[in-house]
């Protein structure tokens, strides 16, 4: 298959045809299925390297992987895996939905889906690593993040529910399920902050050392 086939007439583009031109342009996955192996197997093989390098990485700049870090590990891995079930199945037709495709409002909420997923999490971080958390904006920010990395996702994924029917829900419904958590899992501890509020407690100046370690897992004197 060569060109792009959303030049001509998009609107009569099955998404079949669309996804066979992505796999072959992005992925190098022909028609064949010696190269769709092959570009399974470069996804596979990406995976790992990216679940060993990026938090090596991130250590060796900065001492410590931190949340950005494994952000970053969770978000090339989960491409790689997801780039490498979907040319699994992409000749297996059985496993497509059978639903036909709408186009309407519903649909285009759903289409942000991934893209929420994997940038949701870190607008939420940056949000609240960028404006300073104070006494009066510290819930609108959490509550912000918490919208970003755990709402959207969720919102988005309620579209596609409606295709995963027959065996395509073997595939669709754990996809949905295993990627949606993602985001949501990485705003477990922003969900609590919110729920329980703030906490006021007396400290001495003589537990400021174990409070720093407990909190950083590094010594006080380390941090100059």
């Amino acid at each position: 298959m060569t060109g792009n086939p959303m030049d001509n007439n998009p609107g009569r583009q099955s998404p079949l045809k669309i996804a066979n031109w992505v796999a072959q342009v992005f992925f190098g996955a022909g028609t064949d299925e010696a190269s769709r192996r092959g570009a399974i197997r470069r996804m596979l093989l990406g995976a790992v390297a990216y679940a060993v390098l990026v938090p090596l990485l991130f250590t060796l700049a900065f001492g410590e992987v931190g949340p950005l870090g494994w952000g970053m590990t969770v978000f090339f891995v989960a491409y790689c895996l997801l780039a490498a079930v979907g040319l699994y199945f992409l000749p297996r037709r059985e496993y497509h939905s059978t639903v036909p495709l709408r186009g309407g409002l519903v649909d285009r909420v759903g289409a942000f889906w991934l893209v929420c997923c994997a940038f949701g999490p870190l607008l939420g971080w940056i949000v609240t690593a960028v404006f300073p958390l104070t006494t009066t904006s510290w819930h609108w920010l959490y509550a912000l993040r918490l919208l970003l990395a755990g709402g959207l996702p969720v919102l988005t994924a309620m579209p596609l529910i409606r295709y995963a029917r027959g065996k395509a829900a073997l595939v669709a419904l754990p996809l949905l399920l295993i990627v949606t958590m993602l985001p949501i899992w990485s705003v477990v501890g922003v969900s609590k902050d919110l729920w329980e509020g703030p906490v006021v407690q007396q400290v001495s100046a003589s537990a400021a050392p174990e409070l720093y370690l407990a909190h950083t897992g590094r010594p006080l004197r380390s941090a100059r």
